[in-house]
């Protein structure tokens, strides 16, 4: 009998990891070839170029360290496989083959030479992103029961932050679920307390960290399960100090030149300190950023932050230890994060994950309650199937509507190719345009095209001396219009620009699964 209760258990295991797998693999595979050969994301080019040519010189030193280097190193041999497939088809023949990407203008356009590149790097992180709804399911499973973990595995499968940034070459994504696959050694350490969890978390925080150096919080949920172990008793063990020696051994390993190139690694470091500490996005930097979080995940994820505040709330007052430990990256990682200028959908997204097991929880522990309140009345089976579908539905209507949304603009043209298009095709030609960075790419075109910052860096003089057309794009100005009172003078000069210059065309659409929107002014004498 055990057997078949053991066998019956494993395939649950997986008949809902293939459900799970099948699902979070469409929505972050579809529409990966996106803009192709265009590239409008501003780190895609640099983030394939690194380990191609790692593969092409020989020099494993990226000579790059405003991130580390563990993810270049996993697409290298992603990179790897890609070049023997493609000798074993007879599309190349060595490693000269490897044709590096065209930046159009270095870190905000470029060309793909090689599109297929790019589907190998994007595929890549989309298989790391999918991985992640496994393990979120397996740690919320695990901790909670099966209903608990298909829903935790849904609502991050259905996360529209989640899949929009599991389409680009980027390190977010596969750092998140290197991230979540530490947490769930923490989770056994604090189960089950066996050396070998310790060794692996430590191991796995340190790689996680040698991926972005933002998930170093991620060795705060390892010492709080060990203090919950041991019961507070004493400061520090044997057993965090090993893992300690292992986290610092797994970022070398990852990033073994920020010993054997250390200034150069001192310098990369020290920029995206400063960056992330000063610098920021116009906009956004005096928000509060607890409001700025909250905002943004009601219009991304819908409910999943307040049900799994309600989780966490409810099993604080049963005073239960394991949710402390949930709580513990989440709550150590916005707390830090809170002190930086920087706030976008890549710092938020590395809490998403936790936040979805709470809320799985929390709906699982709802729909319990559902079901027992009840037992006993007439019609039981279809009103119990009725009000825990409609409870599911209200926690997932809302991020499946925007997944859907971020994928269709996948799907569809980006609006700065339509501009490109329509530049080339309606402008006459030799007409001499301005446009900011992030605005269409014109390559080998009949005009005269030339890129600036921001347009409000230069006077309308200059503009009337040396430009016909201006291309404005909502990525770039719009910024300063989320805050107009503490960017007057920017707002100001970009009305003057909008009133002085003539509308020619406005174009709606969207841009890296995002909305957005764009404008080409004609320049008055």
């Amino acid at each position: 009998m055990s057997r078949l209760r053991s066998a019956g258990k494993e395939n649950s295991y997986l008949l809902d990891v293939l459900l799970l797998s099948a699902l979070a693999g469409l929505l972050r595979l579809w529409g990966i070839g996106f803009d192709l050969p265009n590239l409008y994301h501003r780190d895609e080019a640099r983030y394939v170029t690194i380990p191609l040519q790692i593969l092409k010189s020989g020099d494993y030193n990226p000579h790059f360290f405003n991130y580390p280097t563990f993810f270049f190193y996993m697409l290298s041999l992603a990179y790897v496989a890609y070049f023997l497939f493609m000798a074993s088809r007879g599309r190349i023949g060595s490693l000269d083959g490897l044709v590096l990407p065209e930046q159009v203008l270095p870190n905000v356009v470029g060309r793909a030479t090689m599109p297929s590149q790019f589907l190998v790097g994007r595929g890549f992180v989309a298989l790391t992103g999918l991985l992640t709804v496994v393990l979120v399911y397996w740690i919320t499973r695990r901790a909670y029961g099966r209903r608990a973990g298909l829903l935790a595995g849904l609502l991050l499968s259905l996360s529209p932050t989640h899949i929009r940034n599991s389409h680009f070459v980027a390190p977010d994504v596969t750092m998140i679920f290197i991230v979540v696959a530490c947490f769930a050694f923490c989770y056994e350490t604090w189960l089950c307390g066996r050396r070998k969890d310790y060794v692996l978390a430590g191991l796995l925080a340190g790689l996680a960290a040698s991926t972005k150096y933002n998930a170093y919080p991620i060795f705060i949920p390892l010492l709080v399960a060990d203090l919950l172990r041991r019961e507070g008793k004493g400061w520090i063990s044997a057993d965090i100090l090993l893992a300690a020696v292992f986290s610092i051994a797994g970022f070398l390993v990852g990033t073994p030149y920020a010993i054997l190139d250390l200034p150069a690694f001192l310098n990369g470091l020290a920029f995206e300190v400063r960056h992330y500490a000063t610098l920021g996005d116009p906009g956004v930097e005096g928000q509060n950023a607890f409001l700025w979080y909250a905002s943004f995940l009601a219009r991304s994820e819908g409910l999943l932050l307040p049900l799994a505040l309600l989780e966490a709330a409810r099993a604080l007052l049963a005073r239960s230890q394991k949710v402390l430990l949930f709580l513990s990256f989440p709550t150590a990682y916005l707390f830090l994060v809170s002190f930086g200028a920087v706030k976008n959908d890549r710092t938020a997204l590395t809490i998403v994950p936790f936040l979805c097991m709470l809320a799985g929880a929390f709906l699982d522990r709802a729909l319990g309650v559902l079901q027992i309140r009840m037992e006993g009345t007439r019609h039981t089976t279809a009103m119990s199937f009725f009000s825990a579908g409609l409870v599911v539905l209200l926690a997932l209507l809302w991020p499946a509507w925007q997944a859907a949304q971020v994928n269709m603009r996948f799907m569809h043209e980006d609006v700065r190719t339509t501009v490109t298009q329509w530049m080339e095709a309606e402008l006459p030609a030799g007409s001499r345009i301005v446009g900011e960075y992030y605005s269409p790419l014109l390559v080998d075109s009949a005009h005269h095209f030339r890129w600036i910052d921001r347009a409000v860096d230069q006077p309308i003089e200059w503009y009337q001396q040396n430009a016909d057309y201006v291309v404005f794009v909502e990525n770039r100005y719009g910024g300063f219009y989320l805050d107009p009172s503490r960017y007057l003078a920017e707002v100001g000069s970009y009305e003057e620009m909008f009133t002085r210059f003539i509308p020619v065309r406005e174009f709606q659409g969207g841009a890296l699964g995002n909305p957005i929107h764009a404008m080409v002014y004609r320049v008055t004498p």
